[in-house]
């Protein structure tokens, strides 16, 4: 394939500069060549396409790298040369740099007879990458909250990807029907589509975090017959009864084992390549040492798109059994005699898979970095969705924080009820930790922290893992684990006398933090054991976008260390609103479609907030809340009515890049002694009436309600409004102990709080300032 003068002289401008970033600045410069040359020559990309005989990429929030590389070994036995973007660099110019490397190794004759190329692809640069390299199959794998100052909300992501295919009509779509949010996108577009998914329950790792269980037609709460993992599962609306599409490519006969997973991959003729042959003929038979589930649907799309551009499905199981996982990924190392694993995880749902293998290891020691890179996402509000919570009471564990959040990340584990220590790299957390040989420490950090991390770990490798993949260091965690497992056995089979004294449970002991142990009421507050304090979450499920949900967890702790008696429940949809029982309650922030759910219910229930609010209720209310509770709020052109409960409305921003108010504030506010730190990110401009009053005054211009008249929030009574998220209260503890005084007021308890140990919020706090400087 011979080039015209402008994309010659971009390719060679690009190979230069990333030559320089390799030995002058040693960097990686994985996107450098291609971003180089694609400012020289924007087309260029378009113009490799007849490089390919086929082209295949694969999208979605997890598992991209894992699944790319997977099908590229697989595709690999076709005996074509595959050029593939294995690094993981996946925007345009990765992309593009991938293509101009491969395309220097190829022959003659291959280049004449075409290569196959297997990219991987961020969800948003999908708009641009389907319409200059047209692939026979996009693979979406699943979406989740991701990012959200650079993705945005979800329903953006989903357009994104639906404009992407609209551009490529030719390519076919091979999705994740088991997530409500791919087949939603099947639904949508004219492109073919192949569905796959787990046609059965496997009752092993269905977690708190999900995106979306709302209907892609009507937006009525989906029913499901079973969950997988955050919305992923099979599912049906009762009321128009849109349900997960028929599956094409099903897995089944799925078996968790002492050593992984086993199952069976099943094809019908919807399943069918460009020559119209099944994609699985026959049942394929797969087995994975891999723990997590979410290798199963990895595994499966791989291999579904792998067999659809012709590749030997015999060989599979080989290809499986050689596969070794990107850098970063389930890789191991070996340092002071000890393995370690690292993994990159950068959402909740991420996380949870590896906090889960972590408790299921029983694992005594893991570390976490989170950076907030403009790679990472600026707003790390996620953390308070993944569920930390499932380490709380492990044994002997040593929990670890580091990256540039650190001190961030040690709030969340101390609400979590896991006590943790900073330890900025590796080494330190190796140093601070006590291991017995042949224990593992889990390293698990999000984008920008993970290479970093890698290049620590492989100058500290002593070699001993280089033949050790990730499911043989597990399978040696799992080995420790079932030692445990039969001491346990030993003290069942034990005398019964004996084996009581053995697991007679310890008094509860008093958390580092707490001036009271679990369950103790301070003499003073003695008055609420009849009655405790309520806080009450309204709509949890719809109005979690941004981790809000640590909001009421943060109150509920703060309370409970004191020793005032607190208890928590919810108002969910569906259900009568009665706040006579109710001492604070909490609204938090939604994406569009689940705010405007919401609404409805929110205005059956008006009288009855406008009541409280009345009362003198305390009620803290977060972005998409905040705005409900004004006369009125736009969803694009359309105008909705808000509860009507306090004096404010909320307008449309302009168009354009400052649309959106994105980034950290600091705000002055009359209630609390120090400033409001917080994070924003809101389209809407909400301006309050002349009688109302601002939570207080932003420290950084043109921020805060509506990027000009330098108000933040909203302080009416007792309720307080913000665009703060993150929670708002993690790093303002001051403001947490304002709504619990003014809760206890109206109790009739002017009681001032004892003071807490705030040390890690106060660390957060200093970090947090550092960054508005």
């Amino acid at each position: 394939m011979s080039m015209n003068p402008r994309n010659a002289v971009a390719v060679t401008a690009g190979r230069l500069a990333g030559w320089a970033s390799r030995t002058l600045l040693h960097r990686s410069g994985g996107n450098i060549p291609g971003a180089v040359a694609l400012r020289l020559s924007p087309q260029i990309l378009a113009s490799f396409r007849s490089l390919f005989s086929d082209v295949i990429v694969v999208t979605g929030t997890n598992g991209k790298t894992t699944t790319t590389n997977l099908l590229a070994d697989c595709l690999a036995q076709t005996g074509k040369p595959v050029i593939t973007n294995r690094a993981g660099n996946n925007l345009e110019g990765g992309i593009t740099a991938a293509v101009m490397q491969g395309r220097r190794s190829l022959t003659s004759a291959q280049r004449r007879g075409g290569a196959i190329g297997c990219f991987e692809c961020d969800e948003l640069y999908t708009a641009r990458v389907l319409p200059k390299l047209r692939p026979r199959y996009l693979v979406l794998l699943n979406l989740f909250r991701d990012q959200l100052d650079r993705f945005g909300e979800i329903d953006h992501t989903q357009d994104v990807i639906a404009k992407a295919l609209a551009s490529s009509p030719e390519t076919t779509l091979v999705f994740n029907a088991d997530d409500p949010l791919c087949a939603s996108i099947a639904r949508r577009v004219s492109n073919p589509t192949i569905a796959f998914g787990l046609d059965e329950p496997t009752g092993t790792e269905s977690d708190k975090v999900s995106d979306s269980r709302f209907c892609a037609v009507c937006n009525a709460p989906l029913d499901y017959d079973y969950v997988q993992y955050g919305q992923l599962g099979k599912y049906r609306c009762p009321k128009c009864g849109w349900e997960r599409p028929e599956l094409a490519v099903a897995v089944r006969n799925i078996v968790l084992g002492p050593r992984g997973y086993t199952f069976r991959i099943n094809a019908g003729s919807q399943a069918a390549g460009p020559a119209g042959a099944t994609a699985f003929p026959e049942p394929l038979a797969v087995g994975t040492a891999y723990r997590g589930l979410y290798m199963v649907y990895n595994i499966t799309a791989a291999f579904t798109g792998a067999r659809l551009l012709g590749a030997p499905s015999e060989r599979f199981a080989e290809v499986l059994a050689n596969y070794k996982p990107a850098r970063g990924r389930m890789q191991t190392f070996t340092v002071g005699g000890r393995p370690v694993l690292a993994n990159l995880a950068k959402n909740p749902v991420g996380f949870d898979r590896m906090l889960q293998l972590i408790k299921n290891s029983s694992g005594h020691a893991c570390a976490f970095y989170i950076n907030d890179n403009d790679a990472d996402g600026h707003d790390i509000s996620w953390l308070w969705d993944a569920d930390f919570e499932c380490l709380a009471g492990m044994p002997d564990l040593q929990v670890f924080a580091g990256g540039t959040r650190a001190n961030d990340l040690q709030v969340r584990l101390k609400y979590a009820g896991v006590p943790s220590k900073i330890a900025l790299t590796v080494s330190e957390a190796l140093d601070q930790c006590t291991l017995s040989t042949g224990e593992m420490l889990y390293v698990v950090g999000n984008y920008t922290a993970m290479p970093v991390l890698c290049d620590e770990l492989e100058k500290l490798d002593e070699g001993d893992a280089a033949n050790m993949t990730a499911e043989e260091a597990i399978a040696a965690a799992d080995a420790a684990a079932e030692k445990d497992v039969a001491a346990a056995d030993r003290v069942a089979a034990a005398p019964a006398a004996e084996a009581d004294a053995a697991v007679k449970p310890a008094a509860a002991s008093r958390e580092p933090w707490a001036l009271l142990a679990p369950g103790e009421i301070a003499p003073e507050f003695k008055a609420l054991a009849a009655r405790p304090l309520r806080i009450t979450h309204l709509y949890p499920e719809e109005m979690n976008l941004y981790g809000d949900t640590g909001n009421v967890q943060m109150l509920y702790k703060r309370c409970l260390w004191r020793g005032i008696p607190v208890e928590v429940n919810s108002l969910n949809r569906g259900e009568q609103a009665d706040f006579s029982g109710t001492d604070i309650a909490m609204i938090g922030g939604g994406a569009d479609r689940d705010q405007l759910a919401v609404q409805g219910e929110l205005l059956k229930n008006a009288d009855a907030l406008r009541a409280y609010i009345n009362d003198g209720g305390v009620l803290l209310a977060i972005c998409g809340g905040y705005q409900l509770l004004g006369r009125h709020y736009y969803l694009g052109d359309e105008k909705i009515e808000g509860a009507g409960a306090v004096g404010l409305e909320t307008r449309r921003a302009g168009e354009g890049p400052k649309a959106r108010l994105i980034g950290n504030v600091s705000v002055r506010s009359e209630i609390v002694r120090d400033p409001i730190l917080g994070f924003e990110n809101h389209g809407g401009r909400t301006f309050l009436d002349e009688n109302e009053k601002p939570l207080g005054v932003s420290q950084l211009p043109g921020t805060g309600n509506n990027g000009e008249d330098g108000f933040e929030g909203l302080v009416h009574d007792g309720v307080v409004g913000t665009y703060f998220h993150g929670p708002v209260l993690s790093k303002n503890p001051q403001l947490a102990d304002w709504l619990i005084e003014r809760a206890l007021r109206r109790r009739g308890m002017d009681v001032a709080l004892a003071p807490l140990n705030d040390a890690e919020e106060e660390g957060a706090r200093a970090a947090f300032e550092k960054l508005l400087k």
